[in-house]
């Protein structure tokens, strides 16, 4: 269906990758993954024909028929949400009314017959009359309420406007479908609807995500092929498995590299040392002209220069309070409207809480109140006396003053212990040299993003509250993050979307819920296992033995399994696992 070829893209001198050959065929599923600016939004734009490659060539028949979800914001205006989902369905019904209404007035003629015929294959190819209805079932699945459906599009935030445009592309069932980062702007659910509707998609599908959920759930198909590609220091690989089969494997070949490396460098030296003894010795000159020719010839296993990556550490204040935050009948209204209403919830020492909920179900509401940055407006919080709020949200990157430079906003909020390691401690989180002088106003999204963690690090406290703290962030940052999130002994609040982040960190999941909170004392797999209607188990009389029906035990098995198969993910999914690559892929391979 497509094809690259030799296809290489550079800005100046820099090279972002080269040697990219691929081909894509009807029903093939990719995941790309690499650092952030690597390429990997190039390459989409490259496939699209909105830039051409440096070098290379796009190999695409006639009349494909692509769909592009980029993941910079798009600004829509003018239509209500309903009639911009349908607008290339009603270009194709305006025009082929328009032919019927000339040729019902006698004006036939080969060309018009053509026309007709082309616009009438266009249109059933969009679904005929089933479009509508097949529109509504997408809006649903995507989050939009019957009231929102006649709203006019500016009238959403930014993210719910990259859903519009989701559920457009959706609704023309392209050939080649290429998401950017399609999760960015979805909550659970809606992840979980899309991971659905792609599973039974017709197409080809290439997607950039480092969600290893959505991912891996994608990557299987009952035709075609699916893989992994990786662009990574300008190199272009291709996986033959899924994204948890990449993470293993792309390790494993790093390790492979590194003892090669290390084997060929031992050669060199005991080859180099030799020349040098015997380079005055007549009677060896032969063999030592030949060393100095091998070593020439030799081809140097190229090891990846480590990237840099951030060094992330909450420090913890002590606090000896068995309770840090109690809220009593807590309830919000914003303009007249109920977000969430007479909640209780007590927040104990220790506690490692994901806060779940549909966008614009009141999470960001509900952790000002805990943190007591904002009022409620019925109810009571009461909060420990040597209680500490370190906090990250994007509400507080929206207060960066972004005419001061990095080093201006770390300063003015910094302890004396920071601030005499200042430089240090930027180049904790990648900034450093003249970085630290840049203006926030030009700083990228991640970069903002690392720079208020970076804030929330600078003094200790008791009670962590994250407000999408991956949010703009690569894998390698994201890992960062998961690991000084895991070895925080205080008390966490996280709010994400990320849900191989939840199933490692949560020990207690919290729901907002059609403005009503839903406490699940358990990890995400207990969660799963509820919300699919586990069982409430009644209190049993002594001695007294309940028969487990058939699909009681199936559930109890399954909840069994997934819950083995996350503990086995995680463990050689650890960074120290690359050290003992034996155990790795005995791990992996029960795994599977």
């Amino acid at each position: 269906m497509l094809k690259l070829v030799d296809i290489e893209y550079s800005i100046g001198e820099r090279t972002l990758f080269s040697g990219a050959n691929l081909n894509i065929n009807k029903f093939d599923r990719f995941g790309l993954v690499g650092a952030n600016g690597t390429g990997k939004t190039t390459l989409l734009r490259i496939i699209t024909g909105e830039i051409s490659p440096t070098r290379g060539y796009v190999n695409k028949p006639k009349g494909i028929n692509m769909g592009y979800l980029p993941q910079e914001e798009i600004v829509l205006y003018g239509n209500t949400l309903v009639d911009e989902v349908l607008k290339d369905y009603n270009q194709h019904l305006t025009n082929l009314s328009r032919i019927r209404e000339l040729m019902g007035k006698n004006h036939w003629s080969k060309d018009l017959l053509k026309e007709y015929g082309i616009a009438e294959d266009d249109f059933h190819r969009f679904g005929g009359y089933d479009y509508e209805s097949e529109a509504y079932k997408i809006i649903h699945g995507l989050g939009f309420t019957e009231d929102d459906q006649k709203k006019l599009v500016q009238e959403f935030s930014s993210g719910w406007q990259m859903r519009i445009v989701l559920a457009r592309l959706l609704l023309n069932k392209p050939d080649l479908l290429l998401l950017d980062e399609p999760t960015n702007h979805l909550d659970i659910e809606s992840m979980q609807w899309l991971e659905n509707y792609l599973q039974n998609f017709k197409g080809a599908l290439i997607i950039v995500s480092h969600d290893r959920y959505f991912l891996d759930n994608i990557l299987q198909t009952p035709k075609g092929t699916t893989g992994i590609w990786e662009i990574d220091f300008g190199g272009f690989r291709r996986y033959r498995t899924n994204y948890t089969g990449f993470l293993h494997e792309s390790q494993m070949r790093k390790q492979r590299l590194m003892q090669a490396a290390k084997i060929q460098e031992k050669r060199i030296k005991e080859i180099r040392e030799f020349i040098m003894r015997n380079r005055a010795n007549k009677s060896k000159a032969k063999l030592v002209k030949s060393r100095e020719k091998y070593l020439e010839r030799m081809e140097r296993i190229q090891i990846e220069s480590n990237r840099k990556k951030i060094k992330v550490r909450f420090p913890v204040e002590e606090i000896h309070s068995p309770r840090l935050v109690e809220l009593k009948d807590v309830s919000k209204v914003y303009n007249g409207k109920t977000i969430f209403k007479n909640i209780n919830l007590s927040i104990e020492r220790g506690d490692r809480i994901a806060l779940i909920g549909k966008n614009g179900a009141g999470k960001s509401t509900f952790c000002r109140i805990i943190a007591g940055f904002e009022h409620s407006t019925e109810g009571e919080r009461k909060a420990s006396e040597k209680l500490k709020i370190g906090a990250f949200s994007h509400e507080i990157l929206l207060k960066l003053e972004f005419l001061n430079t990095v080093l201006d906003e770390i300063i003015k909020d910094a302890s004396p212990e920071v601030n005499q390691n200042i430089r240090k401690f930027l180049g904790l989180f990648l900034f450093s040299g003249d970085d630290i002088y840049k203006k926030i106003e030009v700083l990228s999204g991640g970069e903002k993003t690392r720079l208020v963690i970076l804030k929330a690090m600078s003094e200790p406290s008791n009670l962590l509250i994250l407000d999408e703290p991956t949010y703009h962030l690569d894998k390698d940052s994201v890992d960062a993050i998961k690991q000084a999130i895991m070895s925080y002994t205080g008390t966490t609040i996280l709010v994400t979307h990320n849900r191989d982040l939840i199933a490692s960190f949560a020990t207690r999941i919290i729901e907002l819920r059609h403005g009503k909170l839903y406490d699940y004392p358990g990890d995400y797999s207990y969660y799963l296992w509820k919300r699919k209607g586990g069982e409430h188990f009644a209190a049993k009389k002594k001695g007294s033995r309940i028969k487990e029906s058939p699909t009681e035990k199936l559930k109890k098995q399954i909840l069994q399994k997934q819950s083995k198969r996350e503990k086995l993910r995680e463990a050689f999914s650890r960074p120290g696992m690359i050290n003992k690559p034996r155990k790795a892929k005995k791990l992996f391979e029960e795994y599977q």
